[in-house]
């Protein structure tokens, strides 16, 4: 049997569920407590696929990456090397539908070009609390620039598992069905002083270059995750005073590879970002 990994990330808004819709796909369990996404986390499945070609054996590579807003540089980095995307709104929260067509979508393609997509409307269990309908999935997934075909609708339901593993078959078999040649992405525009303009700005571009200077989004993940929670740094409403403590400590992670005038030039470039900050 012909064996393959492909890489599948999973996009939205934070607190859609996309870590309850992984978990649920991969162990069979769910679990209500919301936990922020840093970086990439990557869950490895091992499916059996029945193509007409004959079944493969296909070790799926999921991403869990950061959902909240702003974010840009760290996203496109996660995106890098995607083969496919779920786009997975709340149907208890519209915005959540209107960010997909705004937001994650524009930006997926622009990293990667028209990968094969599935659109998930995650919470159907809630069906007093929804306010995101079916209809409303279908105009996003008929406006999707670049896609000469509709990209599949879901409900699902990571607490009762409604249709979760139906979602991620569909777009495992999609991945060999929907072959593209794979975008070249831009290389990333870091420490762009035109680029900043919040607190939030900040941290998006001194985690992306911290990433880009240790190898990658996958590596720097738990580095980052552990230096946010020591400087109590809270990536939905950051202050400069905990991105300073933040910086200083990515320098200190930085002293294990490389040379010490190296990390004190990526230190004082990250704090020279500051003062292109355009909000107070």
């Amino acid at each position: 049997m012909a064996r393959y990994s492909k890489n599948l990330v999973l996009l939205g808004d934070a607190a859609v569920g996309k870590t309850s819709l992984i978990r649920r796909f991969v162990v069979d369990k769910y679990d209500d407590k919301y936990i922020s996404t840093i970086g990439k986390k990557i869950t490895k499945k091992d499916m059996a696929l029945n193509l007409v070609e004959g079944p493969i054996s296909l070790t799926l590579m999921i991403w869990d990456i950061i959902g909240q807003i702003g974010y840009k540089e760290v996203q496109k980095a996660s995106f890098k090397n995607a083969h496919g995307a779920m786009l997975v709104v709340d149907l208890t929260r519209p915005e959540t539908l209107e960010n997909l067509s705004n937001y994650w979508i524009p930006m997926i393609h622009e990293v990667t070009g028209p990968i094969p997509l599935v659109i998930l409307g995650n919470k159907a269990d809630l069906k007093v609390e929804a306010k995101v309908t079916y209809d409303d999935l279908e105009r996003i997934a008929g406006n999707c620039d670049g896609y000469d075909y509709t990209v599949p609708i879901y409900l699902t339901s990571a607490k009762t598992g409604e249709h979760v593993e139906n979602a991620f078959v569909n777009v495992s078999g999609q991945l060999f069905m929907r072959l593209i040649e794979p975008k070249v992405p831009e290389p990333p525009k870091l420490m762009d002083k035109e680029r900043i303009g919040s607190v939030q700005d900040l941290v998006d571009h001194i985690v992306a270059d911290f990433a880009d200077n240790l190898g990658g989004i996958e590596k720097a993940t738990p580095f980052v995750k552990h230096q946010l929670e020591v400087t109590g740094l809270d990536l939905s409403h950051p202050t400069e005073h905990h991105v300073l403590a933040f910086v200083d400590r990515l320098a200190k992670v930085e002293t294990a590879y490389k040379q010490p005038d190296e990390v004190e030039e990526n230190r004082i470039k990250r704090l020279e970002l500051f003062k292109y900050k355009k909000d107070t």
